[in-house]
């Protein structure tokens, strides 16, 4: 190769590595300017930072920001492409030509290379390290890069409104219409930016749990989150003062229900508070004095919905109904936050093990399990159905009907669910068994 041509085959690399480079800085504005604090970004407006500012103005207008980055990595990845096959595939195909047993698929095979390491600059470069960095330290990242991307956003305005405008007339014959902002980072990508936040130290752990628990608490439903029917406490609303102090010593409950005839008739609800206020205050246990009104929600209630209602209403208990108005079980602002933060136990309160570890990576669990606890604790990804949400329910349904002591179920994904006990009503304890533990490979 003569020098000249050495010189302009090595430029053409340096503009190529340039244009991935740049790709790699909209890539991490993107995450760096997103997943800045809210409270420091406040915190340093206030100060009368004009950089944070700019991080303000962008995340204050996200369709044109994340149009000036998606025009950006869009045609600095397609730029980077294009000089790559039309200066470097070139001189490649020479090289293989002067290979006898190759010199046919020449052209293919230049141009097969040149895109694969273009793709793998591109991943490398302009995807995965900038990201990385920007999640890293995001407030540097964003302070530093916030006042050229407004820049490039503001010139690039009449582009990203071209794209928006004929992806629009191109979808009108669909009923449907797009804009930047169903670029925003989807549920399931801040649950991995979370997950590597956590593992890399630059969220506390504990920080991360609860971050990952209010991703899925809002696809919960409250009869997921619910106290199940068979375990509720409740009180007849005929019993006796005998029967009310009997419930106050034997029950961890602060709140009962109170029913009429069975529990699909609840009638209100009494707390350990006003009982011990009656009974300091000299006054007969009465349940009627008692009894605060019932407050019912559906089956089907989103939990997040649950919340805000109850908040609302200034409500601690709420009973569960089905669709035909039967009780199916009670949700308590406790077991909602619960959800969000892990067990809360009280003084009297004693922790209970739903899923034990045992030797060789199996795990002992208990058919009442939330299949979103055993997949939390175990790394699994068992399925939901509105039909169970349970362990125990799972393998009922794996099994068409109540498994028994001893049965062996496999999952869709080749979990292994043995029966450890069983009553004829409902699964008690299940072993769980990974397939590469059973051969020998990693553990749960």
């Amino acid at each position: 190769m003569y020098p000249g041509a050495l010189e302009a085959t090595l430029t053409t690399l340096f503009i190529i590595l340039l244009l991935v480079v740049v790709h790699g800085v909209f890539a991490g504005a993107e995450i760096a300017i997103i997943t800045m604090r809210k409270t420091r970004l406040r915190e340093l407006v206030e100060e009368g930072s004009t950089r944070a500012r700019a991080v303000l103005d962008l995340r204050a207008h996200p369709e044109r920001f994340l149009a000036t980055v998606q025009v950006g990595v869009t045609v600095l990845s397609e730029a980077a492409a294009a000089l790559g096959g039309a200066a470097i595939a070139p001189k490649l195909r020479q090289f293989f030509e002067t290979v006898p047993a190759l010199r046919s698929h020449a052209e293919n095979l230049a141009l097969i290379l040149v895109v694969a390491a273009v793709a793998y600059l591109s991943l490398v470069l302009g995807e995965l390290v900038p990201k990385s960095l920007a999640l890293r330290s995001a407030e540097t990242y964003a302070l530093l890069i916030a006042t050229p991307m407004r820049l490039v956003s503001w010139a690039t305005r009449p582009l990203a409104w071209l794209l928006t405008a004929s992806s629009n007339l191109v979808l009108k014959p669909f009923g449907d219409r797009t804009n930047f902002m169903e670029a925003r980072v989807s549920a399931e990508e801040l649950q991995q930016l979370v997950d590597e936040a956590t593992k890399t130290g630059a969220i506390d752990t504990h920080s991360g749990e609860i971050a990952s628990r209010a991703l899925e608490f809002s696809d919960l439903t409250a009869d997921a989150v619910m106290v199940p029917r068979n375990r509720v406490t409740a009180i007849d609303k005929d019993a006796s003062e005998a029967d009310i102090r009997r419930l106050m010593l034997d029950s961890p409950e602060t709140r009962w229900p109170v029913y009429e005839e069975s529990l699909d008739k609840i009638v209100g609800y009494i707390t350990a508070r006003d009982v011990l206020a009656r009974i300091l205050g000299g006054l007969p246990l009465l349940i009627d004095a008692l009894k605060r009104p019932a407050h019912f929600v559906p089956w089907n209630m989103r939990a997040a919905d649950v919340l805000r209602d109850m908040q609302r209403h200034q409500i601690q208990l709420a009973v569960v109904v089905d669709e035909h108005g039967g009780t199916e079980g009670l949700l308590t602002l406790e077991d909602l936050v619960e959800e969000l933060v892990g067990d809360i136990l009280g003084e009297h309160e004693s922790r209970e093990e739903h899923i034990h570890h045992e030797a060789e990576g199996l795990a002992l669990v208990r058919g009442a399990t939330p299949i979103r606890d055993v997949n939390r604790a175990l790394g699994l990804d068992l399925p939901e159905n509105e039909g169970w949400s349970t362990l125990g329910g799972l393998c009922t349904a794996l099994a068409g009907g109540i498994p028994r002591k001893g049965d062996r179920l496999v999952g869709e994904d080749g979990v292994i669910f043995e029966i450890v006990s069983a009553t004829p009503r409902a699964v008690v304890m299940v072993r769980i068994v990974v397939p590469e533990v059973e051969e020998g490979g990693a553990g749960i």
